[in-house]
């Protein structure tokens, strides 16, 4: 971890709702605490058309497991985002879930020298910071370009948006855009094809 990141980290208050405190873990291997309450996010997470805002509550319904070389966090988190639809530019909200799978490790550990490598997180002496984690998880299942119908929306929220081919209105009579310039060549029309 870069020095930059980790005096980052060290210098956000332990108050902050997404550093959790793992003292309440008994230090032997196997040992479990959960974690379930709800947390507000100190900065957006996402991406350009997709995030959760800064200021959001997110759910944490989380199991930390003590293990030889650190901390082992597993569950999910749960929020809203807000959504802007790559197609007709229309904002709508969203439910969205990520599930973690994070090694938290101690430093010192053999677990936390391969840490670049490995895809292992360091504890900051007993707290571990869920933000990098959750920042990764969400950038990963957001899609770049969301749609209305990819959230549940039967059409875009924008009314005035072309279907998806790029045209609107009546299809009575229409050639697929795709196949125009053979119908051109050879003559063809939508009633043609209809009939065969």
């Amino acid at each position: 971890m870069s020095t930059t990141s980790r005096k980052r980290r060290q210098g956000r208050p332990a108050a902050d709702s997404l550093v959790l405190d793992t003292r309440s873990i008994v230090r032997s291997p196997g040992a479990m605490t959960q974690v379930q309450r709800a947390a507000v996010l100190p900065s957006d997470i996402g991406v350009e058309l997709m995030r959760i805002p800064e200021g959001s509550q997110v759910d944490l319904d989380l199991d930390l497991t003590f293990v030889d070389e650190g901390v082992l966090v597993t569950g999910t988190v749960s929020g809203r985002a807000a959504v802007e639809c790559a197609r007709c530019l229309g904002e709508f909200t969203a439910d969205v879930a990520v599930t973690l799978t994070e090694m938290y490790a101690v430093e010192g550990t053999a677990a936390a020298d391969g840490a670049e490598q490995d895809e292992v997180r360091l504890l900051d002496g007993d707290l571990l910071d869920l933000e990098p984690a959750l920042v990764d998880a969400f950038g990963l299942e957001f899609p770049m370009s969301p749609t209305c119908t990819d959230y549940g929306h039967s059409d875009c929220v924008n009314p005035d948006t072309p279907a998806p081919d790029g045209v609107s209105g009546s299809t009575e009579g229409r050639i697929d855009p795709r196949w125009a310039g053979l119908a051109e060549k050879f003559g063809a029309t939508a009633t043609d094809e209809g009939a065969e």
